[in-house]
């Protein structure tokens, strides 16, 4: 006979239930409990599969009384998680666990150039999301936010932080080396393990609890979860890039192609995540969030036995894992094909750009000569023009100071000028430069030489 141990949901005294009984009477109180059916592993556990479907989620351990469904959401994914996965338990008294698969996302808020062109249609392959970096205080209240905005919950107040719900005391140092290694793993799985330098690690685990009234109804919520982060810098960044087909770097275990002009080494900057250089960035996320709401009398009995069993004894099917393994690989696929694309287009438009700037540079050139040939033409005539109009002035200034003075000037065979009365129509010069002047047309014979008029 299969025997199961639970408590009266009335007096918590211990019940003795045959696997057989539909109904069963405490010996303590005298209430008559339904007892609820639900399958269970050899080792005690319960499978979880989606409603819609029937795939198996994963197991689970809850205490007698719990009823399991889950869910799978196709339309929430990313790189980490490509699709959503939700379990959750419940029992008639209000008192529900939930459990959702974990997020990831990146903090470029420090890396500017992250935000280029080449950015925008690659996350969409990626599926990249962004969001800036919070610790797990900041990310659990948060959640917490949402969840009492969706529940349109008219009160909220933070209550107290408690260890976490497991049967052993969280492992923090033990779940950073995992961590480590798992980034360690995807950096070589996505071929881009050299292209960053890592520069610092976080991961912490809490359990917060809060008050909320929703619906005129008081309940009592908890949320636990363990945020990770990994900062790094992009190798090389802050030295300058080149520009087209020039600027390929990794940015998180994807690899993203991006592009950008090239920039000088920006001044540390402080964030969250202690100082923050210009060309860093965080990928951080959770691994997964489990919940916890009940009614406030219901609250430390659901902490202490269903929530710390579900958090505790959850585990995703190997199915699950697989297929999301094989969807990243899908992904990483994806990213190297578009870079690939990227990579081939950025290259034509470099040899399209060499031609373009070829043929300007040409049609440049023989515009530049013509220009040149123009100009020295027009300035030649420009010259001329003006050396024979100076010509033509000096010329009407010397007849009027020669009118004013009454003399004409003659010019002797070696160039020089001689001033002689107008009473004399003739002017002669000999070798010694003597002057001689008559009225009358004789020739004076001799070495004497008759001089031109100017």
């Amino acid at each position: 006979m299969c025997v199961e141990l639970v408590n009266c949901p009335s007096c918590s005294a211990s019940l003795d239930i045959n696997s057989s009984d539909e109904f069963v009477k405490c010996k303590y109180c005298g209430s008559t409990i339904r007892i609820q059916k639900r399958n269970v592993n050899s080792d005690g556990s319960t499978t979880i599969a989606d409603n819609a479907t029937g795939m198996v989620i994963g197991t689970v351990r809850v205490p007698f009384g719990y009823q399991v469904q889950g869910m799978l959401v196709p339309s929430t994914s990313s790189y980490a998680y490509p699709f959503g996965v939700s379990a959750s338990a419940y029992n008639e008294k209000g008192s529900a666990v939930s459990y959702f698969i974990g997020e990831a996302y990146s903090d470029r808020s420090k890396c500017p150039m992250l935000s280029g062109m080449y950015s925008q249609g690659l996350e969409q392959i990626s599926r990249t999301h962004y969001k800036n970096f919070m610790d797990v205080r900041q990310y659990v209240d948060s959640y917490a936010a949402i969840y009492a905005n969706g529940a349109k919950a008219t009160r909220l107040n933070f209550v107290e932080e408690r260890p976490m719900p497991l049967y052993e005391p969280f492992d923090q140092a033990g779940a950073l080396e995992n961590y480590k290694r798992r980034v360690e793993f995807e950096k070589q799985r996505s071929g881009n393990a050299g292209m960053t330098r890592d520069i610092g690690y976080y991961l912490d685990g809490i359990c917060r609890v809060y008050d909320m009234t929703a619906n005129d109804l008081d309940f009592r919520f908890a949320v636990t979860t363990v945020i990770a982060a990994w900062k790094y810098q992009i190798a090389g960044m802050g030295s300058g890039f080149g520009d087209l087909g020039s600027t390929l770097f990794g940015n998180s275990p994807l690899g993203r192609l991006f592009g950008g002009n090239s920039q000088k080494p920006q001044p540390s900057q402080t964030g969250t995540f202690n100082d923050m250089p210009a060309n860093s960035v965080i990928e951080w996320g959770s691994d997964g969030l489990f919940t916890l709401q009940c009614f406030p009398q219901e609250f430390e009995l659901a902490f202490k036995g269903v929530y710390t069993d579900f958090c505790s004894t959850f585990r995703l099917d190997d199915g699950i894992r697989e297929k999301l393994y094989n969807m990243q690989s899908q992904i990483l696929q994806d990213v190297a094909r578009h870079t690939q694309q990227r990579l081939d287009q950025m290259n034509q438009q470099f040899r399209s750009w060499q031609q373009i700037h070829a043929t300007q540079q040409a049609a440049f050139d023989s515009y530049n000569r013509s220009w040149w040939a123009r100009t020295n033409s027009a300035d030649a005539a420009r010259r001329s023009a003006y050396q024979s109009r100076m010509e033509a002035e000096d010329r009407i200034s010397d007849m009027r100071s020669e009118g004013n003075r009454g003399v004409n000037t003659y010019v002797r065979p070696d160039g020089t000028e001689v001033e002689v009365s107008v009473a004399y129509d003739r002017a002669y010069t000999n070798y010694s430069g003597d002057t001689l002047v008559s009225n009358s047309a004789f020739e004076p014979g001799g070495d004497w030489t008759e001089m031109n008029k100017k």
